[in-house]
């Protein structure tokens, strides 16, 4: 069947194929009728222009070279790849220990359609983005004459330019260099690896992760499986293995519990460590746990050891591991250079052994010295500012903040109080004594007198006040005591009459307001009078009117008549006004009680 063309407007035959156009791509004379019209010139791309060009265009496919037997390549090589190990040097600019940087990269061969993949195996923590460098295809050798490379172009020992960069190819895989011996027929010689380049920074990074970490490279760390290899291999005929099924199937959940300790006090800060070793009866495996005590100023890491078999000499991984059999109470293990000793074990680990047949012996005691307490002296008191103030300063934060007041008894006790000087002017000197029980202040007043030539008034300001033995509480005020306040010497010689109240119904803190224990001092001294009738005959004496009462006057006469006042070294006048307001009229005491009470004492129970 042949095409006829019809006489077009302006159509001349033309029998050249191609010629030159003037944008320097080779034009194909081309007739087509397309509805009645007749398109010419059509361009067809120079293949080496777009190259030499760096145009993105893609060559067409049918310009593509063809690869001669494909079909025949493809049943009888399909899949077999080779594979060769090489690297590729990368610049490093501003830095002071490198000029350049190695990249390792494996470089695919495939034969049957002579494509090639190059992938560089990724590292962790690199800093540089790695993994395929160029995906699988065909990768043009001279750009100029539109050839590709081949089996022939990779050499041990050789180069290859590949988007620019210089590839030194170093070695191959076994299967490579054995199809490449017998097939290809290269000489041992020519697969014979050549030695690589290491730069500088690599390895000083391989020998600082050594150091720190005691880490080689050059050993399997035995990571687990992926679960599709194991199934994978299962199906090949790798079971499952049951080498500890017996054990799992007789111990299961059953753990043997070792107290151990590592005395590591020999060493710069080292102490007595404690462990717990767990022993797994199901697989013969053991972990050790930290024991950590309160305070211990160390990380709450629980495992020392993870879960796994333990071998007895570290040097010797795959020699014997530790049995349950091998422990008993004083044993030492060889934990990663820690020397741990049992010193006992639970309950259930006692019995384990006695049902086998080997008893533990009895816990270890070992003696542990007690740690040094460090006891901290405060300071004594300045007398600037308060004492609490100055306490928070030594002890708590160092932000110093208001201390918190510790609140009593929202009471006062009033005393009426001379001054005790050698000055003649101070002897007559009356003051008021105000001693505040919520705060345990002090208050001084001096009650104005005419013509008395001192300006009355406060004399010292509410505040807290201290003595040799402390701060003053209200166990140093009664009604004759001698007290230094403000460094003055006080004598009090009366009270109101609340403060005797108060005193009386905390007679287990003033012992003077205690009628039983003033009628016990007194009774030292007069028991032997009043139980003869002596003392009742003395007091009838003074009592003119038969009414059976002295007055505080006659009381005290007859005390120093007896020796057993306080000037003589008997109880205070404190003691005096307990007995009138107890056994009396607070004025006047009826001494017919208090003889009675001298005798026998069980009457003031009554």
């Amino acid at each position: 069947m042949s095409l006829s063309v019809p006489n077009l407007p302006g159509y001349r035959p033309n029998n050249n194929r191609k010629q030159a156009g003037a944008d320097g791509f080779a034009r194909k004379q081309i007739w087509s009728i397309s509805h009645g019209v007749a398109i010419a010139d059509e361009p067809i791309p120079n293949v080496a222009e777009l190259v030499r060009s760096g145009s993105a265009a893609s060559i067409p496919l049918a310009l593509q070279p063809k690869i001669k037997d494909a079909g025949k390549r493809y049943l009888n090589q399909g899949g077999v790849c080779l594979r060769f190990f090489g690297y590729f040097k990368e610049a490093v600019y501003e830095s002071s220990i490198e000029n350049y940087r190695v990249r390792h990269c494996e470089i695919n061969y495939f034969l049957e359609d002579d494509t090639m993949s190059i992938c560089e195996k990724k590292q962790e923590n690199s800093g540089v983005p790695q993994g395929t460098f160029a995906k699988r295809q065909r990768i043009v050798r001279d750009e100029g004459e539109e050839t590709f490379y081949d089996l022939n172009d990779l050499v041990i020992g050789g180069t290859l330019d590949i988007y620019g960069r210089t590839f030194f190819i170093t070695d191959c895989n076994n299967s490579t260099r054995k199809y490449l011996h017998d097939v290809v027929g290269r000489s041992k010689e020519e697969l014979h690896p050549m030695p690589g380049e290491e730069d500088v920074y690599t390895t000083m990074r391989a020998e600082f992760m050594s150091r720190e970490t005691g880490r080689d490279d050059s050993v399997a760390h035995n990571i687990r499986k992926n679960p599709m290899k194991v199934f994978a291999e299962a199906q090949l005929g790798k079971t499952v293995n049951n080498a500890t099924r017996e054990g799992f199937l007789e111990y299961d959940r059953k753990v043997l519990r070792l107290d151990c300790l590592w005395d590591d006090r020999d060493s710069l800060y080292g102490d007595l460590q404690r462990f717990t070793l767990q022993y797994y009866l199901a697989d013969d495996t053991m972990e050790l746990l930290t024991v950590l005590g309160p305070n211990a100023g160390r990380d709450p890491f629980k495992k020392m050891c993870k879960r796994g078999k333990l071998a007895k000499d570290r040097d010797d991984p795959l020699g014997p591991c530790w049995h349950w059999s091998d422990f008993q109470i004083g044993t030492v293990i060889d934990c990663y250079s820690k020397m741990l000793l049992i010193v006992s074990a639970d309950v259930v680990s006692y019995q384990f052994y006695a049902e086998k047949g080997m008893p533990l012996d009895p816990p270890l005691q070992l003696s542990v010295e007690e740690p040094v307490v460090a006891k901290r002296e405060l300071p004594p008191y300045n007398g600037f500012g308060s004492e609490e103030d100055s306490l928070a300063s030594c002890v708590g934060s160092l932000i110093p903040t208001v201390p918190k007041a510790k609140l009593g008894e929202n009471k006062t006790m009033r005393f009426m109080a001379k001054m005790e000087s050698t000055n003649p002017e101070d002897v007559e000197r009356v003051f008021t004594i105000s001693f505040f029980l919520v705060d345990n202040t002090v208050q001084i007043h001096e009650p104005p007198k005419r013509n008395s030539g001192i300006v009355g008034g406060s004399f010292l300001s509410r505040m807290k006040l201290r003595t040799a033995e402390g701060l003053i509480t209200q166990e140093y005020f009664y009604v004759g005591a001698e007290i230094q306040l403000a460094g003055h010497a006080f004598i009090l010689v009366d009270a109101d009459d609340g403060t005797l109240r108060h005193m009386e119904n905390n007679n287990h803190i003033f012992e003077y307001s205690n009628l039983k224990n003033v009628c016990e001092v007194y009774g030292l001294s007069l028991r032997e009078a009043a139980a003869s009738g002596e003392l009742s005959a003395e007091f009838q004496s003074m009592d003119a009117s038969g009414s059976s009462s002295v007055s505080i006057k006659s009381l005290k006469q007859l005390l120093m008549k007896y020796k057993c006042s306080y000037y003589y070294g008997g109880p205070p006048e404190q003691a005096v006004l307990t007995l009138c307001r107890k056994l009396g009229n607070k004025t006047s005491l009826n001494y017919e009680k208090f003889v009675a009470a001298l005798v026998d004492s069980s009457v003031l129970d009554a």
